[in-house]
Formats: structure tokens, C-alpha cells, sequence
């Protein structure tokens, strides 16, 4: 993991903020930065390793290996803007356990994958206005659960059972925009947090 404080810069300089993991070609396979605090980090590896650190801006960052689940590669991490304390983990892999969560930063987790087909999971997005409006690409389409990820459902429309690589909403609007694997992008406008989804 690399990390620059002046982008913007003609040429921009980088430091190091974390290797790989010490098994060979264990490499960083999703990366998630808490919304409005740039210390808070984690990171997922490809054989299902997971680090946090709550000092990213520092010179040498302080990491801590945090005990998720699978030993999958790790496909995508998301930090709830509201709660960084809430985190999302999904894996690769055709079988259960794809999904989990945590409410206490990673202490303890649970499986949320119930209802959910026995596939990789791409990409997670939250709704931008209700934290349990849920949203998840799949290998085999996109998924939502109204209920902080306690069930599942898949959409009845947009792009169909084709493998969804992304899914995030625009800014923070209510336009949820799926990019799929050779299948184009579609956009769906949801439901406020205060009106009937």
C-alpha cells in the first residue's frame, strides 16, 4: 500500500504504508478508508488476511491483523460513513460465508450471507441515507437487503444475472450505478431513507 499527500503535485511523491503479507505473493486485494478520517484504514489480502490501522497518515503506520473469516481472497471492504465502528467484508469464491460484518470494529463478526448465491461478491455499497440499505455485486448479479444484511433479495431489474465488478452510488445521491463484466453499466434511482423503497 502506497500513499501521497500532494496528488495533485506534476510529480507526485509516495511512501510506503504497508507490504504485502509475509506469505510470498500474498498480495493487497481491497483497500477501504474510513469517510472523513484518513487515519482509519483497512486492507484485505489475497488468501483472506485482513489489517486496520488507526494512524494511516503517519510515516510508518501501526497495523493490526484482524481475524475475519475466510480464508478467500478478500474482494472489497466497506467503512459505513456513519459508523466507522461497522465494517463490510466480501470474498471470492463459489461458496457460503462471502459477506461479513462487524459492529465493534472488528472484535467479533457475523456472517451475512444468507440468501445470498454461493459466488464472489464484487462490490458492496451502502445507501447514502439509510445504513441498512445494503447493495452487493455478485458474479451473478446485484443483491439488497433492506435490513442491515440480515436477508437478501435479487433486483428485478438492470442488468440480470451477469458478474457486477462494481457498485457505489453517486456522491450522495440516490443513483446507484452498477458496472458489470462486459455487460455495460446501468443506474437505478432509489428511494430516499424517508419514503417507501
Amino acid at each position: 500500500l502506497w500513499i501521497t499527500d500532494n496528488v495533485k503535485a506534476s510529480t507526485p511523491s509516495w511512501r510506503a504504508a504497508k507490504s504485502a503479507s509475509s506469505t510470498s505473493a500474498n498480495y493487497i486485494s481491497a483497500i477501504a478508508v474510513a469517510s472523513g478520517n484518513a487515519n482509519l484504514i483497512w486492507v484485505g489480502h489475497n488468501n483472506g488476511e485482513v489489517y486496520k490501522t488507526t494512524n494511516g497518515t503517519a510515516t510508518t503506520p501501526t497495523w493490526t491483523a484482524v481475524t475475519v473469516g475466510p480464508s478467500r481472497k478478500v474482494m472489497r471492504i466497506l467503512i459505513d460513513p456513519s459508523d466507522s465502528n461497522t465494517v463490510y467484508v466480501t470474498f471470492g469464491g463459489y461458496s457460503s460465508g462471502n459477506i461479513r460484518k462487524t459492529t465493534n470494529g472488528g472484535t467479533s463478526w457475523t456472517d451475512i450471507s444468507s440468501g445470498l448465491a454461493q459466488a464472489p461478491i464484487r462490490g458492496i455499497a451502502r445507501h447514502p441515507t439509510n445504513a441498512s440499505w445494503l447493495y452487493v455485486g455478485t458474479e451473478v448479479g446485484i443483491f439488497t437487503s433492506e435490513d442491515g444484511g440480515s436477508s437478501w433479495s435479487a433486483t428485478n431489474d438492470g442488468p440480470g444475472a451477469v458478474s457486477v465488478d462494481e457498485v457505489f452510488f453517486v456522491g450522495s445521491t440516490t443513483t446507484l450505478i452498477a458496472a458489470t463484466h462486459g455487460r455495460g453499466m446501468f443506474q437505478a434511482s432509489l428511494a430516499s431513507s424517508s419514503s417507501t423503497a
